[in-house]
């Protein structure tokens, strides 16, 4: 059960990564095909979802050499934290789940009853998550490392989202393809 806990933080904190790179992407490309521009986003996120898990990882590995008994302080502030975040993330999962495999109706219903709202609340979430383990947190330092790893994962999002615009197919902007448009016809 040790090793279980921080892994499966671990595997929830890249997951949701993956779905902060999609969201990030989502409605700013113009294109009608976005299947490839999605699958960039979400790997973007992926990838910055496992270099920060890997940098709190090597952080809390650290921190447990100083301090011999932080790591079963930690483990009782990960449970707790579990507790708040498995919920969420099975329900998201089944609304993702449903939207992927469903028809037109029932993919726009996952995404308004599911994927919308949960979206709005994640910052929330995870907030909560961060209260309640620093909550049930042994000590001081289990309590200001759960914080701290929870901050990293709500930073994660607005770091996606930093240097993103709009996209049009062809490098121009809005103008240049009216341009285009108007030559062409």
């Amino acid at each position: 059960m040790n090793a279980v806990l921080p892994v499966l933080l671990a595997l929830l904190a890249i997951t949701d990564a993956s779905f902060c790179g999609f969201r990030v992407a989502a409605g700013r490309d113009a294109r009608i095909f976005k299947a490839d521009v999605y699958r960039a986003a979400i790997r973007r996120g992926m990838l910055r979802g496992v270099f920060t898990t890997s940098v709190v990882g090597c952080g809390i590995a650290g921190a447990c050499l100083f301090a011999p008994g932080l790591f079963a302080q930690l483990l009782v502030c990960a449970q707790a934290i579990l507790w708040v975040l498995l919920p969420y993330a099975t329900l998201t999962l089944v609304g993702m789940g449903v939207w992927a495999a469903a028809e037109a109706d029932a993919r726009t219903l996952a995404s308004v009853v599911v994927l919308g709202p949960f979206t709005l609340i994640r910052p929330w979430v995870i907030a909560a998550a961060a209260v309640v383990g620093a909550w049930k947190a042994p000590g001081f330092t289990a309590a200001l490392v759960t914080v701290a790893a929870c901050g990293v994962q709500l930073a994660l999002e607005p770091w996606l989202n930093a240097g993103m615009r709009p996209r049009i197919p062809g490098g121009g902007s809005g103008e240049t393809v009216k341009q285009e448009y108007t030559r062409v016809s």
